[in-house]
């Protein structure tokens, strides 16, 4: 196999200080295939993210769909499901945006856009990053684009409110992993089951019980992606009563089975993983808690 430094160029960046409670990170991809052939892989569940496509493109859908065009400039909410991608050559740069950042900077309610990918250039409550869209899109230097983002991002931020307390109390719960279900959430955060319920769904997309159960097999999952030889058992949360029970959280959220997926060769997404795990500690944004 190609090695996996020859595939692709992965940047990450932080934003400004001011804004890390609300992005995770600025990220820069330029992939380019061996001999033009077209690499299959997936990306993991994950919190939204705005994407601008500089060069190629990225066809992608969520599995089990098999991956086809996307906008140039694009949207994906928070997702509880894998995306299936087929790539030659792109250039993108990205922004991680965290379910604080969603509520700032977006606003709109989050389940509305869960597991769906929107174009930038016609959905209106994207509109800040549709003009930084437009202001970096013949960009090229990384640190440049960083910088426009950073501009258009400071500009509009406005001083913080009460509810991103509770929003960034409930994000630093749901990263927790001796927090394991509702009730535990809802008493760490010292707010009622139902108004958690309510926030998660237009904060984070999901209920808080799904959101539970994606952390916990991201925690399982995680060491694996770069080391297949580990054994299930030993990575497994302590709150999986099973493999069994492991394995059909495996099919709902990756669409199929664990041993198909630790058969696929994945060359981009442990690449970009590795990158992120070195420049930010963690190779998947989920798995961070506020970062503020």
């Amino acid at each position: 196999m190609q090695p996996l430094s020859s595939i692709g160029d992965y940047r990450f960046i932080l934003p400004a200080p001011e804004l890390r409670r609300y992005f995770s990170s600025y990220y820069f991809f330029e992939i380019q295939t061996p001999d033009g052939a077209v690499l299959e892989d997936l990306l993991y569940p994950e919190w939204a993210g705005a994407r601008f496509m500089l060069e190629g493109g990225i066809p992608a859908s969520f599995v089990p769909d098999p991956p086809t065009p996307v906008a140039r400039a694009s949207m994906t909410g928070p997702t509880t499901r894998a995306a299936h991608i087929a790539c030659q050559y792109a250039r993108l740069a990205g922004i991680g945006i965290l379910p604080l950042g969603w509520h700032k900077f977006v606003g709109e309610d989050a389940s509305h856009y869960a597991n769906g990918s929107f174009d930038l250039e016609v959905e209106p409550a994207f509109a800040i990053f549709d003009a930084i869209w437009r202001d970096i899109k013949d960009l090229r230097d990384h640190a440049e684009i960083a910088g426009v983002i950073d501009q258009h991002l400071l500009a509009a931020l406005k001083p913080r409110t009460d509810r991103e307390k509770e929003i960034e109390r409930v994000h630093d719960a749901l990263a927790d992993p001796e927090i394991t279900d509702v009730g535990q959430l809802a008493e760490r955060v010292g707010l009622n089951n139902q108004y958690v319920e309510r926030l998660c769904r237009r904060v984070f997309g999901f209920p808080p019980k799904r959101l539970l159960r994606r952390q916990r097999f991201l925690r399982s999952l995680a060491p694996r992606i770069f080391d297949p030889a580990l054994k299930w058992v030993k990575v497994l949360d302590a709150s999986y009563h099973d493999q069994a029970h492991f394995s059909r959280d495996f099919r709902d959220f990756m669409g199929m089975s664990p041993r198909t997926f630790l058969d696929m060769p994945r060359p981009i997404s442990k690449a970009a993983l590795r990158a992120r795990a070195e420049a930010l500690g963690q190779p998947l944004q989920v798995l961070q808690g506020p970062m503020g």
